[in-house]
């Protein structure tokens, strides 16, 4: 099975934010947050209003796409998301069978 995977980098903050610092990033494969590869140890829920439909767009595009969005308090942080390559594999949650 391939699935879509999505790179969301922290490029600028206005000013303080609790959750995200420049730098920062996260992968967005199989429709989930990776577990294995995030710098920040929480995630803003107003954040993923933002987000998420910029990562519906995206997973449709060829690897190498970026697109932005900011967040929506006050765009406090600019996301910068990015169409990596497919990858292969079994799933999150599927038994090995599968």
């Amino acid at each position: 099975m391939k699935y879509s995977v999505i790179r969301v980098t922290i490029k600028e903050t206005k000013k303080y934010c609790p959750f995200f610092k420049v730098g920062d990033t996260f992968i967005i494969k199989q429709q989930c947050f990776d577990p294995e590869n995030g710098t920040p140890r929480q995630y803003c829920m107003h954040s993923f209003q933002s987000i998420y439909p910029v990562y519906m767009e995206l997973r449709k595009e060829k690897p190498g796409t970026k697109k932005t969005c900011y967040c929506p308090d006050d765009d406090i942080v600019k996301f910068e998301l990015e169409r990596l390559e497919d990858e292969e594999g079994r799933g999150w949650n599927r038994p090995d069978e599968i």
